[in-house]
């Protein structure tokens, strides 16, 4: 059986998490956007489908604005670059790692474009180690040139992923000892409970099929809908404490999440507090996109005008509020959930009353130019490569806790393919 292992010494050298916000760079505004959904089929089905799946999050609005809808329409600014675009919600990084080697298996028996699987993923950057040393192990075997890489950031988490639990571990970080939280073990919001445990200088459980009563311990969830769920219905499950040896029934008191699963929590139970989320963590959750290197490497202007088109999309978002009200519409529509006025407005923090009158705080998220690529990655003189730092610590983390899932990981140096942005870069 493992046992709990402290967290404190992992996150030295992380202060950048709570820097500000990254400059962009100046530009010009794009152009207005198309109508949410407009024309189906009339955008640009002429040129070869593009697939990318993606997580619910709102630190993709930009890239769903530069698309206008589930597929790529007509005077979208996708369509404009030539990327026929097809977006799809899928919550599951399990999932897509499936898809990106179904993609990989067809573009080795000779299709130039295959129609099966996925073209790019998106997903947590400091979240990514171990789903592209899972996924990386599989495509190798089809070819080392078959392998993913990220290849850049439509936005950023800024507190809409969070920690939640009862306020008295807000008020008392050690009140939070023998606490069972539901989420995805070692995706990204496991992450921001991890950093906190440790500036805390409390111990995790990473077993979550034992209980310890000096440490936090985990009941793994499929996804952050789920997640918040199981906080909802009140979960409970028979786990062995490692003290007494005797099974406990022991319920869910806290969650890691983000939006719509923390407002699901607030509206529909209630009694939890944000107990730390990217709001603090500024740095710590970049949106990547991850794609193909060979078939990136074939198709490199349909990879820079994906990239162009989303970056366009953040700087519009950026300057206009009409613009985000139009991001949220297609929100709505891509990710079947909510409605515009719901993604709007939690793309901005709230704070609100939660349905036992308890003060949360909900959503946040930013959206990511090419200025804000150049700082990420540390492609701009003299700074730092924001990415490889998140990116290494918490593989790292997740190596401490779980070294038989995670003996060893990708550094950051080869997970990333930056030619496409340093393209962009020095085309302005």
């Amino acid at each position: 059986m493992k046992t709990h292992r402290p967290l404190f010494l992992a996150f030295l050298g992380l202060a950048s998490c709570k820097s500000d916000k990254p400059a962009s760079t100046t530009a010009p505004p794009p152009p207005p956007p198309p109508p949410v959904g407009a024309a189906p089929g009339a955008g640009c089905a002429q040129l070869p489908e593009v697939r990318l799946y993606l997580f619910a999050w709102n630190a993709q609005a930009g890239l769903l604005l530069a698309t206008g809808g589930k597929q790529a329409t007509q005077d979208s600014a996708m369509c404009k670059h030539g990327v026929n675009l097809r977006l799809l919600r899928e919550d599951n990084t399990d999932t897509m790692q499936s898809l990106m080697v179904a993609f990989a298996e067809e573009l080795k028996g000779g299709a130039a474009n295959p129609a099966k699987g996925a073209h790019f993923i998106a997903v947590m950057g400091d979240g990514s180690a171990a789903i592209l040393k899972g996924l990386n192990d599989k495509l190798k075997k089809i070819g080392p040139d078959y392998t993913a890489a990220v290849i850049g950031s439509t936005g950023y988490s800024r507190g809409e992923d969070k920690f939640m639990g009862p306020p008295t571990w807000k008020q008392n970080p050690q009140a939070a000892r023998g606490g069972l939280v539901a989420g995805v073990l070692r995706d990204g919001d496991w992450n921001i409970a991890m950093k906190w445990l440790g500036d805390h200088k409390i111990a995790n459980n990473p077993d979550d099929t034992s209980y310890d009563p000096d440490a936090l311990n985990w009941v793994n969830a499929q996804d952050y809908i789920e997640a918040a769920q199981k906080y909802v219905s009140g979960y409970c499950a028979e786990l062995k404490n490692v003290k007494t040896g005797n099974r406990e029934k022991r319920c869910v008191n806290g969650v890691v999440t983000w939006t719509p699963g923390d407002v699901t929590v607030a509206e529909q139970k209630g009694g939890l507090a944000s107990i730390v989320s990217t709001r603090e963590y500024r740095t710590q959750m970049p949106q990547v996109i991850i794609g193909n290197r060979r078939w990136m490497a074939q198709n490199r202007k349909l990879v820079t005008g994906l990239l162009t088109a989303a970056f366009e999309g953040a700087g519009q978002l950026k300057q206009s509020e009409p613009a985000l009200r139009q991001a949220a519409a297609v929100s709505a529509l891509v990710y079947g959930e909510k409605d515009a006025a719901y993604w709007a407005k939690y793309f901005h923090p709230q704070s609100e009353k939660d349905k036992q009158g308890l003060t949360v705080d909900l959503g946040g998220s930013a959206v990511s130019d090419l200025g804000d690529n150049i700082e990420l990655f540390g492609l701009k003189p003299g700074t730092q490569n924001l990415f490889a730092a998140v990116y290494t610590v918490f593989a790292n983390m997740v190596k401490s806790q779980y070294p038989e899932l995670l003996p060893q990981y990708e550094p950051a140096s080869e997970v990333v393919d930056l030619s496409y942005l340093q393209e962009l870069a020095s085309a302005k």
